[in-house]
């Protein structure tokens, strides 16, 4: 499962540590920057042709093209279950989502991580680890999956590929410093491409009201026992006036609900929700986050609504698009 900010208003009051309870390994947090992956596989010859000459250098792009049976490393690419076929290696980037976000209650971020690659390495395993983050947020995070055979470890997680080189997680932090930290994306077989990204985090704030759900639109990944089935994984702020702090606020998303066949979760500081509708207790600064997954989801738009449960009852709408698994880069 997993689990979001607009401009901000200076001189906050004080804040009190909100209520965490029940929360999931599954969650969200960040800033982003995609960064390219890491140079051209290994041996790939030099040697250009002969000045005059009309053919190309061996194991050259265009000669690996003309020479499709070749066994030359320049020509083979990786060797990862995905592979490249030939030429320099395929670019990946990495990013966080919300950016930057508003940390919420006891300094806590939640963000999504997307890591978007070529097609071309499907079925590849990919780390994402964060130490930097880690060390600001009183030494660990917590990364979460919807695939089977996620491999979780200190400030990290290892997930495949989708048939479009896409994975998508969430992340979670309490108790983090403000300020950037850096995340790392990394293929653990060759072409070995890697990709850093930042999450940016601010301070508690009060925001401008409203209920927003990041990364929107989000293009669902998994298409394979192995990556997933149409998974999603989003961030959803919702944001009221300071007078409501300690009070509940209440998402309703049937929309989203009915969309996600596999069925879906929240995680807020309240714990853990299954249907369609979930609650939260608003910090000192009016603002209450959910971390949102769901899988067998179908491509579309959903309303989503929020409720504050005490006062005037104020309610916010926005709408949320999942798009199909396409390729992203």
């Amino acid at each position: 499962m997993i689990l979001s900010p607009p401009q901000r208003k200076t001189g906050a009051p004080p804040r009190r540590r909100a209520r965490l309870s029940g929360f999931v390994s599954m969650v969200v947090l960040v800033g982003v920057v995609a960064v390219v992956g890491v140079g051209a596989g290994s041996g790939v010859a030099s040697a250009s042709a002969a000045k005059g000459s009309s053919n190309p250098a061996k194991g050259s792009p265009a000669w690996c093209k003309k020479h499709p049976g070749s066994k030359l490393p320049a020509c083979k690419g990786g060797s990862g279950s995905g592979g490249g076929s030939g030429g320099p290696n395929p670019t990946m980037t990495v990013s966080a989502s919300p950016s930057p976000l508003v940390e919420t209650g006891q300094s806590e971020v939640y963000a999504v991580v997307q890591v978007e690659t070529s097609a071309s390495l499907a079925g590849d395993t990919v780390l994402i680890t964060t130490s930097q983050l880690a060390a600001t947020c009183g030494g660990a995070v917590l990364f979460g999956s919807l695939q089977a055979g996620a491999v979780y470890g200190p400030d990290s997680v290892q997930v495949v590929l989708d048939d479009d080189g896409n994975a998508t997680v969430s992340l979670y932090g309490i108790n983090c410093a403000p300020g950037p930290s850096t995340v790392e994306a990394d293929l653990t077989v060759a072409p070995f491409t890697s990709a850093l990204g930042v999450v940016d985090a601010a301070a508690p704030v009060p925001t401008t009201a409203g209920v927003t759900g990041f990364p929107n639109p989000e293009v669902e990944t998994g298409n394979s026992p192995a990556s997933g089935e149409s998974d999603v994984f989003a961030v959803f702020y919702v944001e009221t006036d300071p007078v409501y702090a300690e009070q509940s606020v209440q998402i309703d998303a049937d929309q989203l609900f009915y969309r996600c066949l596999g069925g879906i979760t929240w995680i807020s500081n309240q714990g853990s929700f299954a249907g369609p509708t979930a609650t939260a207790t608003l910090d000192n600064d009016g603002n209450a986050v959910f971390a949102f997954s769901g899988s067998s989801c179908a491509a579309g738009s959903s309303d989503v609504l929020a409720d504050v449960l005490a006062g005037t009852n104020p309610t916010y709408t926005s709408t949320y698009t999942i798009d199909a698994p396409a390729p992203t880069i």
